[in-house]
């Protein structure tokens, strides 16, 4: 039986439960969840400075409204998607309890603990749902390495709102999300499948961020799965293909909101 380790941004991240979830539906041995620690005050401090008042939004959405965040839509969202799936649990720690499945939690998943834990446990690969970048010595004791699954279509875009920015652009073919595996770079490893997600017509950023969310949690446990059956190859990203976006400023985003109405018009 294949198995993971898979890493957490938050005790409550829905992302995180359905993944976990959906990898035990398809038989693989989740050996434990690793979590970050919600208090951290040099963490916030940090996504702070990155992010400004769209940080204060995304913890009241993710940490706060959570399933109550999505209005009710003619498209998939996570809590429709939960409910579908049956997937009702409220917390990480109510999941792993429920699978008798170890959880830890840390400060930061690049913490020395989180080695000896993946040294001790040997997975074959790390399933990544968020928790910020990963470092050499953590990457070089994930197994195969660490999976993620990035909202933007590699090698074209790396970095921040790679939603946003192909909205600006022009370029809505490349509106899509990639499985990848993480390494010391930004969205820079070997990519493991692309996919576009398609939006309608008249559909806000808001609206195309929503569609990506229960496409996302499908996809990486999709390609987590082929790759430990052998399915799946590792696609070397050249590093001059793409470029790394950063946090969009907010009359940008508004310029893209307006562009993307156009479009639909």
């Amino acid at each position: 039986m294949s198995s993971v380790v898979i890493f957490s941004p938050s005790r409550y991240s829905l992302y995180t439960i359905s993944v976990t979830e959906l990898l035990r539906r398809s038989g693989v041995d989740v050996r434990a969840v690793i979590v970050r620690k919600l208090v951290n005050p040099g963490r916030f401090v940090s996504e702070f400075r990155r992010d400004g008042s769209r940080l204060l939004k995304k913890i009241w959405k993710k940490l706060v409204l959570r399933e109550r965040a999505y209005s009710e839509q003619t498209f998939e969202t996570m809590a429709s998607f939960m409910h579908t799936e049956g997937i009702a649990f409220k917390s990480v720690d109510t999941i792993t309890k429920a699978y008798d499945i170890p959880i830890q939690y840390c400060r930061d998943l690049n913490d020395p603990e989180v080695v000896q834990t993946l040294q001790h446990l040997k997975p074959d690969l790390v399933v990544f749902t968020g928790g910020g970048l990963i470092r050499k010595e953590v990457l070089a004791n994930a197994g195969a390495g660490v999976v993620n699954c990035h909202m933007g279509m590699l090698p074209s875009y790396r970095g921040m709102d790679v939603v946003e920015w192909p909205i600006l652009e022009g370029d809505l073919e490349h509106i899509g999300m990639t499985v990848h595996f993480m390494d010391e770079g930004v969205d820079t490893g070997d990519i493991l499948r692309t996919r576009r997600v398609e939006f309608a017509p008249d559909d806000t950023i808001k609206q195309i961020r929503d569609r990506f969310e229960p496409f996302m949690c499908r996809e990486i446990v999709a390609v987590c799965v082929e790759y430990m059956a052998g399915k799946v190859k590792r696609q070397p990203q050249k590093k001059e293909s793409g470029k790394q976006y950063f946090v969009m400023h907010p009359l940008l985003i508004v310029l893209a909101e307006e562009k993307l109405k156009r479009k639909s018009g």
